[in-house]
């Protein structure tokens, strides 16, 4: 079988189009657990969601002042309020509290370590556990950063299939 020309160009062109996309895309940064008790220093608090009793999109971020110029959160502007310059114990006490906000039960606290892309720690990301029976599951947030030309951008939205059980239960439909 004779491949064509044309259809060989078209390979060579998604290829070169993938290839493009992805370093358009930026660096896929991955977060690592941490331990609250080895967290030091000065941080700017991002408190993200917290917007409703039932609410489960909550979230903290913990990031050192000298790289805050770094982040941007891909969310609304309305969605999250910054606390510039707080310890680490205050900052931790407050992301704990912001987390726990609402009429949920939260089981657990996760803190993570975001990495700055060059090795160095960004910050950190303090999410709520639920049970695991919640309507959304023990996870319900689906958090991630990307860098780009210096810029860590972060994502943050439920997963697929959770904001589906929760259309699905907001019309009565339950599990």
């Amino acid at each position: 079988m004779k491949c064509s020309r044309p259809a060989l160009l078209f390979f060579a062109l998604c290829v070169i189009v993938a290839s493009i996309s992805g370093c358009m895309l930026g660096t896929q940064l991955h977060t690592e657990t941490a331990d609250p008790k080895t967290i030091r220093g000065t941080y700017d608090l991002l408190l993200y969601g917290c917007r409703y009793p039932d609410d489960i999109e909550h979230a903290a971020f913990l990031i050192t002042p000298d790289k805050a110029g770094m982040v941007e959160l891909y969310v609304p502007a309305t969605s999250y309020k910054v606390k510039r310059g707080l310890p680490a114990d205050q900052a931790l006490a407050e992301a704990n509290t912001h987390v726990r906000c609402g009429i949920r039960t939260v089981e657990a606290i996760r803190v993570l370590r975001i990495p700055d892309g060059s090795g160095g720690t960004l910050g950190f990301e303090v999410l709520p556990r639920y049970p695991a029976t919640d309507v959304g599951g023990m996870d319900p947030l689906n958090v991630s950063y990307t860098l780009k030309d210096g810029k860590i951008t972060v994502y943050i939205k439920l997963f697929p299939d959770v904001e589906r059980e929760l259309f699905r239960s907001s019309l009565g439909g339950g599990r």
